[in-house]
Parts: structure tokens; sequence; C-alpha cells
């Protein structure tokens, strides 16, 4: 076998279905491109097919129907293919010429109430116990470990549930997401996603391209958290107090975040002002990067960059953006926070 054989470029490949039937046989060839957004937290995961249009059949009798159910599943040909989930259409944009037809899809599906805003309160409530209760009130499943988190009083301030949701496990350390067309919502402690193994290596040469921002003013050096201490009846300050050096020079600004949160304790404000810098800390460094496409690449993964000199290091993934076409095969966009600094290899001394 030739060398140019044995090293043939593996072809790009993706399944549709919709509303539970396979399309993929029917649009492969009018298909110009497929994309797929994966976002850690804070926004709805989508889907975007982009098909041309050359006998007007998209605008009459394959109109997609808005709220209509997508799922997609992407790879290679030859290996198994990896489910993306399930999204609901909320979008159809038609442009001529030429004729084509963007179908956009959310994985919060428009079919669901959870975008409507409530006010609520919560009293002697556990993050657990919340989590599973939104959960259950939109028909999810919840899945992902959290640990005991007590809350006396939580308000919830004209917010839609996950907007509320996001919010209360950021303040404790943890992420959550609506995942598969509203039929998941699943948690992770950020300490824990940071910490986990990574799942590719990459060096400069690997990479179409990227881009990368180091900076300070983001990060403070301290977070003080304010809280109401009951038995007391007076108002005590937890802190937490950024390392002082890191790669390329100090590891923050000399500014310091307060605020105030309504904790159980000391040891609980302690973990929200501890929370509050992890999640400010991982602003400090910042990648863009462009590979080749791989459904492993996905948010809340860890990759490691090599050879990138104080730059190197393990970087999580915020945003991984798929994107199958006619044009450019399978690429990954990746939007990546720097988890953990790698060794700088010096060619040079600084003079």
């Amino acid at each position: 076998m030739s060398d140019s054989r044995a090293q043939e470029v593996p072809t790009p490949a993706f399944e549709l279905s919709y509303n539970g039937k396979s399309i993929t046989a029917d649009i492969a060839r009018h298909a110009l491109s497929v994309s797929y957004t994966d976002h850690l937290s804070g926004e709805s995961d989508e889907l975007d097919v982009e098909l041309e249009d050359v006998d007007g059949r998209w605008l009459d009798g394959w109109y997609p129907d808005k709220g209509a159910t997508l799922a997609l599943k992407l790879g290679y040909r030859g290996a198994a293919l990896v489910a993306a989930g399930s999204f609901d259409i909320d979008e159809v944009e038609y442009r001529s010429p030429p004729s084509t037809v963007r179908i956009r899809a959310l994985a919060t599906g428009v079919q669901h109430p959870l975008r409507t805003k409530n006010g609520r309160a919560y009293e002697q409530i556990t993050l657990q116990a919340l989590a599973q209760r939104i959960a259950k009130r939109h028909r999810m499943k919840l899945q992902g470990k959290i640990e005991a988190v007590n809350i006396d009083r939580l308000t919830q301030y004209h917010e839609t549930d996950l907007q509320f949701l996001q919010r209360v496990a950021d303040q404790h350390g943890y992420v959550c997401k609506v995942m598969d067309n509203n039929r998941k919502l699943v948690f992770w402690k950020r300490s824990d996603l940071m910490q986990s193994a990574s799942v590719r290596r990459y060096t400069p040469a690997q990479l179409m391209a990227w881009q990368a921002q180091d900076q300070l003013s983001k990060v403070p050096a301290q977070v003080d958290v304010s809280y109401h201490d009951p038995a007391k009846r007076a108002l005590r300050t937890a802190s937490a107090r950024a390392d002082a050096k890191a790669p390329g020079g100090k590891a923050s600004s000399a500014d310091t975040v307060k605020l105030t949160r309504k904790a159980a304790g000391k040891r609980q404000a302690e973990q929200m002002a501890a929370a509050e810098l992890e999640r400010r800390q991982l602003d400090r460094t910042r990648m863009s990067i462009t590979v080749d496409g791989s459904p492993q690449l996905a948010a809340g993964s860890n990759i490691d960059l090599d050879g990138f000199g104080k730059l190197s290091g393990r970087y999580q993934i915020q945003r991984a953006s798929h994107r199958i076409s006619r044009q450019d095969g399978y690429v990954c966009e990746l939007e990546l926070k720097r988890v953990a600094a790698g060794v700088a290899q010096e060619k040079r001394k600084t003079p």
C-alpha cells in the first residue's frame, strides 16, 4: 500500500432526522453545510443546516415546519457517528440568487415553556433539590453529581427558570445546561471539569489557525463576599485571594471584587468567594483555534496545547462549533480558556 493510500483523508459524514424520520439520503446532495454549536453554559446549543434549492422544493412541499424536531449525528464515514442531540426548528431563512434555504434549530426547544420569566421564592432548600424541582417542572431528567449545598433563601427575580438556575449554580461553582431538546438538565462542578483528563493534544503545526489573549484586567487579586450572620446580627466578610505569579508575569490585577451574597455561614461564603475567583481566573488566558473536526471536541472537555511557549497548557473548551461543508470538509472552531499552565520551552534567556 502506498503512503498516500495509508494516509488517506477520512470522509466526513452526518445523519439528519426530521420528526424522527431519517432525511439524510433525501438532502445529502443538496447540503451546502451542516453546523452544530455546543456551548458549555449560558446559551442554547444550536443546529444550522444550509441547503441549495435549485428547483424551489424548499418553498413548497419541503418547507420545514417551525417547531419540528431535527436530530443530528456526525463524524466520519466508516466509524460510528456521534449523536449531537435533538433540536427544535426556530427559524427558516431563504435567499436568492442563488436559491438557498437555511434552517436554524435550538436544543432548548421553542415548544417548551423554559423561556417564560417567573418570580418565585425558595426557602430551606439544597442546590440538588432546586435543580430537581426545576427539572421536574419542565419534564427533564437531571444528570450530574451535585454536592450538599444548603441554601436558606433564594429569590427568582423575573428570570426564566434556566437563567435563575444558572445564576445560582454559578455562585456555588457549578455550570449547567439544557440538552437534547429539553430532555436533559445536566450539571457539572466547574473544578471537576477543570481537573478532568485531556481528550486531545495539539501543537502549532496541527492547527489551521489560532489566536490568543493573555490579560489581567478581568482577573481580580481578591474576591470578598459579604453575608449576614444571624447569630451575631452582623455583616461578615469571607475572602479568596489569587496567586501572585503566573506564566508571563503577574497572575491578577490589583482589584478586589466585592459581592453581597446570602450564605448559610462562613464556610459557604468562603466557598462562594473561591467559586467566583475561580470563574474569573478562567478569563486570564483564552485561545481560539481551528482544527480538523472531531466529535470528541465537546464543550467542557479539556485539550492540551504544547509548543506554544508561555501560552502552553491545558485548556477547557467553552464553545465548540462543528461544521461539515462541501468546501472545507469537517472543521471545528474552539473557544478555549486555560485551566492549567504548561511548561514553557525557552529557546533563549530574556536579556
